[in-house]
C-alpha cells in the first residue's frame, strides 16, 4: 500500500489535490462560496456547497470585478497590481502550508490592497508560498467582491438586498468561517488565526475589528498603511452614491432586480463614471457605528494589534508628477493649502513645525512629510491609540527602510515593506531595487510578522525590544537595517494637524502631487 499523497487534502466540502512548490504545498483556487453572478449578485454570499470526487486546487481563481488601468503593468506596480482574468465568480481563496500534517501552525490570512475597488489575491509580489516554508506558518489569501458589486447600497425595502452595502466584506467573513472549519487539514490552527492587510487591506482589517460577524474568526490583526480606515460611509453618502450609479445608467432609482440585469460590461463602465468611492458602509446590520471613530470597537478589545506605515507614504504617488519632487516652499505651501482646506496661516504654521524636524530643507520634502502624516500615519497610530485600554496590546511600527530605485527619491514609499514580509524582493525589484541590505531586511521583516501571529507579540532576536504603544511615549519601531525604538518619532509636528478631520476614502488622495489638481485615478 502506498504512502498518502501529500498533496491531497480532504476538507470538510471534499476532497481537494493541489501542488508542491519550493518545499510548501499550495491550494489554489479554493472555491468558499457560491457564485455572486446573476440572480446572486449584491446578495448576501452563500457557502460553497460539497462535492464529490477529487477537485484540482492548483490555478487561481478568477479576480473580482474591476477595471484595469494601464499602469497596472508597469514593473513598479505590475508586483502588486497584477490579477487574474475577471468574473462575479470570484468568491475563492488559497492556501500554501509547510506540510498537511495535522500540526496547529499559525494562520495568516492576507487581505490584499487596492482600496476597496482593486487588486486579488494572486499578485506575485504578495505569494505566501516562502513566508509559509521560512516562518513555519500557513498563509491564506482570498478574493472578494470589489467596488458596486460588494458595496453598493440598495436600501431596506427587500430583504434580498439589504446587505448589499457590505457584501463584500461578508464575503471575508464567510472565507474566515471556510477558514475555521477547514484549516486543521492543511497543518493549521483555527484558534490562532492573524488577519493582516496593507492599504485598502489595512481598512478591510480594521473593518473585520468591528464586525459582529467577524468576532472569534481571527485571534491576532496587523493594519498596515491605513489611510480611510476609521471610518465607512454613511447610510445618507452610500444611497446618493447608489442613486447616482443608477442615474449613469438610466435607472429612475437603485433597484436590486434591475441592477440585477445589466451586464458586467456596462456595469463597470457606469461605475467607473460614477463619482465617489463604493466602500462600506452604516446600514444598521452589519455596522451601526464607525470602526475606529470615535472608539476603538469593544468587540475585539482581547485581539492584539499591529499597525504601521512605510516612512514616506506618498512618494508613491509623487512619481507620477515627477515635478513633485521638485517643487519651491511657496509651491508646497499653496498645495497643502488646497489638500488640507486651509489658509495661507494655518498652512504656514504646519509647514514650519515640520521644518523644525532636522529633515533635509528640500520644500519637497516637506510635502512628503505632511501627506504621509495626514493620509496614513495619523489614521493608522490613530487606531491603536484608541485601544489603549484594550486586554490585548498594540504595537506600532513605522517602515524605515529606503529603495535605491529612481535616484532615491522614493524613500519609504506605499507598499514597500510587502517584498520583505513575503520575500518577494526580486518580483518587486522595479520597486526595491537589488542591495546587499535587502535579505537581512527580509528576515527582520517576516520573523516580526510571523513572531506577531505565533504569540500576539512581534519582538523577537533581529529587534531591539519593542514596548508596547499605549505607553506614555508612544514608542514606535523604525524597521530599518539597524532597527531603533523610537518615543513617537514625529509626534509634535503631526500633532499640528489635530484640528483636521481625519481623512476618509471619500476624499480624493490624489491632488497634493497634481499639477493641476484633479480627481483621477492611480494605481494603487
Amino acid at each position: 500500500m502506498g504512502s498518502k499523497d501529500p498533496t491531497v487534502v480532504d476538507t470538510a466540502h471534499g476532497r481537494l489535490r493541489g501542488s508542491q512548490a519550493d518545499g510548501a504545498l499550495r491550494f489554489r483556487g479554493i472555491r468558499y462560496g457560491q457564485s455572486t453572478a446573476g440572480a446572486r449578485r449584491f446578495r448576501r454570499p452563500l457557502p460553497a456547497p460539497a462535492w464529490a470526487g477529487m477537485l484540482d486546487a492548483t490555478s487561481w481563481g478568477p479576480s473580482a470585478p474591476q477595471p484595469v488601468l494601464a499602469a497596472y503593468s508597469e514593473p513598479f506596480y505590475a508586483w502588486y497590481s497584477t490579477i487574474e482574468t475577471i468574473s462575479e465568480d470570484c468568491l475563492f481563496l488559497n492556501v500554501v502550508t509547510p506540510a498537511a500534517d495535522g500540526r496547529r501552525r499559525p494562520v495568516m490570512v492576507w487581505l490584499h490592497g487596492g482600496g476597496w475597488r482593486n487588486f486579488s489575491a494572486s499578485a506575485p509580489g504578495t505569494d505566501g508560498t516562502l513566508l509559509a516554508m521560512q516562518e513555519d506558518v500557513v498563509v491564506v489569501s482570498l478574493n472578494h467582491r470589489l467596488g458596486a458589486l460588494g458595496f453598493l447600497t440598495l436600501g431596506q425595502d427587500d430583504d434580498r438586498f439589504a446587505d448589499a452595502g457590505n457584501a463584500g466584506l461578508l464575503d471575508i467573513v464567510l472565507a474566515l468561517q471556510w477558514v475555521r472549519d477547514n484549516i486543521v487539514v492543511f497543518g493549521g490552527d483555527p484558534q490562532n488565526v492573524t488577519i493582516f492587510g496593507q492599504s485598502g487591506g489595512g481598512a478591510k482589517v480594521a473593518a473585520l475589528m468591528a464586525m459582529p460577524a467577524a468576532a472569534g474568526l481571527f485571534h491576532k490583526a496587523i493594519v498596515q498603511s491605513s489611510s480611510g480606515g476609521l471610518r465607512v460611509a454613511s447610510y445618507g453618502e452610500a444611497t446618493g452614491l447608489a442613486q447616482s450609479l443608477a442615474d449613469n445608467l438610466g435607472l429612475d432609482h437603485a433597484d436590486g432586480p434591475a441592477l440585477q440585469n445589466v451586464p458586467l460590461d456596462a456595469l463597470l463602465i457606469a461605475i467607473q463614471k460614477t463619482p465617489g468611492y463604493f466602500r462600506p458602509s452604516i446600514d444598521g446590520r452589519t455596522f451601526r457605528t464607525d470602526p475606529f471613530f470615535t472608539s476603538a470597537p469593544q468587540i475585539s478589545n482581547d485581539v492584539p494589534l499591529m499597525a504601521g506605515c512605510t516612512n514616506t507614504e506618498t512618494t508613491y504617488y509623487m512619481r507620477r508628477n515627477p515635478e513633485s519632487f521638485h517643487l519651491e516652499l511657496s509651491d508646497v505651501e499653496s498645495r497643502l493649502a488646497d489638500f488640507l482646506q486651509l489658509d495661507a496661516a494655518a498652512t504656514s504654521r504646519i509647514v514650519e513645525a515640520y521644518r523644525d524636524l532636522g529633515m533635509s530643507a528640500r520644500p519637497s520634502d516637506i510635502l512628503v512629510a505632511v501627506t504621509t502624516d495626514y493620509l496614513f500615519k495619523r489614521n493608522t497610530y490613530r487606531m491603536a491609540a484608541l485601544r489603549n485600554g484594550a486586554a490585548a496590546p498594540s504595537f506600532a511600527y513605522v517602515f524605515a527602510w529606503e529603495t535605491v530605485v529612481e535616484n532615491g527619491q522614493l524613500r519609504s514609499p506605499h507598499t514597500s515593506e510587502l517584498p520583505f514580509i513575503f520575500a518577494s524582493a526580486d518580483t518587486a525589484r522595479a520597486l526595491v531595487g537589488h542591495t546587499c541590505d535587502i535579505e537581512p531586511m527580509t528576515k527582520t521583516m517576516m520573523a516580526t510578522w510571523a513572531r506577531f501571529a505565533r504569540s500576539g507579540d512581534p519582538n523577537n532576536p533581529t529587534l531591539p525590544t519593542w514596548r508596547r504603544f499605549g505607553e506614555a511615549d508612544r514608542p514606535v519601531m523604525a524597521l530599518r537595517p539597524e532597527s531603533e525604538l523610537l518615543a513617537d518619532p514625529g509626534g509634535d509636528a503631526r500633532a499640528t494637524l489635530d484640528g483636521l478631520a481625519f481623512y476618509e476614502y471619500s476624499r480624493s488622495r490624489d491632488d497634493f502631487w497634481s499639477v493641476n489638481p484633479a480627481r483621477r485615478t492611480g494605481a494603487a
